[in-house]
């Protein structure tokens, strides 16, 4: 899983949203008063094997917010855009907008290019970024939220864990012990947060806040 990624609450350019628009999207504009707190920012291509448990854990998040989750699918050939759609009304009956855009074309655009147009078509002040292939726990956007508040102008990382246990033991040692200086330079090296940092940021954000 990424991050979110928040801003001041001020007005800002499209620029600041990391996103170059190949076609229009559709962008939910919240009524006055109703604000998106959240929105979880889900690029899927071929992911139909890992994205009912993905989406069930997204969907059982305890934060209490206004939260979305806009998803672009980068031109996938399993089912994936399929069971995205099964999964709108669930989202909707809990209170939750569910964006799902994507294109057909036979060449994905690549990862980054499909973050950006998720990011693109989404309203919220705090983005979070999650891959299809990986599950949040209950409390990861409450408790990286709170800390966000708390901490303005931060990126919020927390440590990862594998499954199953043991595996690529070397990466998850590595990248549970980056030091705040290091994610800055993963940050600033991917050009949007790395899903596996597992970290919530405000979009100008320079200072960073790390917790187990």
């Amino acid at each position: 899983m990424s991050g979110i990624h928040g801003s001041s609450g001020e007005s800002e350019p499209e620029s600041k949203r990391l996103c170059m628009r190949s076609a229009p999207h559709e962008r939910a504009e919240p009524a006055e008063g109703d604000s998106t707190a959240v929105s979880v920012i889900m690029p899927v291509f071929n992911a139909s094997d890992w994205l009912d448990e993905c989406l069930q854990a997204v969907l059982e998040q305890d934060f209490q917010g206004r939260m979305e989750l806009s998803v672009y699918d980068d031109g996938s050939t399993d089912n994936s855009r399929e069971l995205l759609e099964r999964w709108r009304q669930r989202f909707e009956d809990r209170g939750f907008l569910m964006l799902i855009s994507g294109h057909g074309s036979s060449s994905p655009r690549g990862v980054g290019f499909a973050k950006n147009q998720a990011v693109c078509q989404s309203s919220g002040r705090f983005l979070c970024f999650q891959d299809a292939d990986d599950i949040m726990r209950p409390q990861r956007v409450r408790l990286q939220y709170e800390a966000a508040a708390a901490n303005p102008n931060t990126i919020v990382g927390c440590k990862v864990c594998r499954v199953p246990e043991g595996s690529t033991e070397r990466y998850t040692r590595w990248i549970n012990s980056l030091s705040p200086e290091q994610l800055l330079t993963q940050d600033m090296t991917n050009g949007v947060l790395e899903e596996n940092l597992q970290s919530l940021k405000l979009k100008e954000g320079i200072h960073y806040y790390h917790f187990n």
